[in-house]
């Protein structure tokens, strides 16, 4: 989505194209080209990936399009933003998606009966599911 940088003091216009930029570098770099590689190199140690960084993309979707039921903000505090400054480190809401996300690929945690409250009235537990559903099953433990 593109905001006005003089109205909010926030661009958010090149997320698309780095939205692009990131699949193409999961699915041609990380996938294709160190995963499949260590799986020759090592066959008998399972290797797959954990799609936490789509969390970030799905929660500024979210909040671009004013879906998410808890009043975050683009960039501020940890405890009240997607953002914690301009470098892109990720506030709480981020980091309990991810943990979500965690808890499926690793110990296979039905996150739709899954009790952990994330402290967000904002469903994470369908955002982390959705997510861990659409990871290619070829990188999935």
């Amino acid at each position: 989505g593109i905001r006005d940088y003089k109205v909010t003091g926030v661009q958010t216009c090149a997320l698309p194209i780095l939205r692009e930029v990131y699949e193409g570098f999961v699915n041609n770099y990380t996938h294709k080209t160190v995963i499949d590689q260590l799986r020759i190199r090592f066959p008998s140690t399972e290797i797959f990936s954990i799609p936490t960084g789509w969390a970030t993309f799905d929660l500024v979707d979210q909040y671009e399009n004013n879906l998410l039921l808890d009043d975050i903000n683009l960039f501020g505090s940890y405890d009240e933003s997607i953002f914690t400054d301009q470098k892109g480190h990720q506030g709480k809401i981020v980091i309990h998606t991810g943990a979500l996300i965690w808890l499926n690929a690793i110990y296979n945690v039905n996150l739709r009966t899954n009790e952990f409250d994330t402290g967000f009235n904002t469903d994470l537990h369908t955002i982390a599911e959705n997510i861990a559903n659409g990871h290619d099953s070829l990188y999935k433990q």
